[in-house]
C-alpha cells in the first residue's frame, strides 16, 4: 500500500491509488490505505466486482464519473 500511495499519482498520473488482491489485506493494511487514501480490493470485493456486476467506483465509494469521450464536443 505504501509503495502505491507514492507512485500512483506523481509517477502514474493517477486519481486514485487501488491495490487490487485475490486474498485478503491485514486489518492494519486496511487501515492505513483508508488513512492515506489508499482503496483496496480484497476477496470478498473482488467477487462483488467480477461475479455480480458491481461498479467499481460503488465498492469504492467514489462517485460515479460521466465518460469524456474525446470525440464529443459540448453543445
Amino acid at each position: 500500500m505504501y509503495e502505491v500511495n507514492g507512485t500512483a499519482g506523481p509517477v502514474h498520473g493517477a486519481d486514485h491509488a487501488v491495490v487490487v488482491t485475490n486474498g485478503s489485506f491485514t486489518r492494519d493494511a486496511m487501515a492505513w490505505g483508508d488513512r492515506h487514501g489508499v482503496h483496496w480490493v480484497d476477496r470478498d470485493r473482488l467477487d462483488q466486482w467480477a461475479h455480480e456486476g458491481k461498479a467499481l467506483h460503488e465498492l469504492l465509494g467514489l462517485p460515479a464519473r460521466r465518460s469524456r469521450l474525446p470525440w464529443r464536443r459540448a453543445a
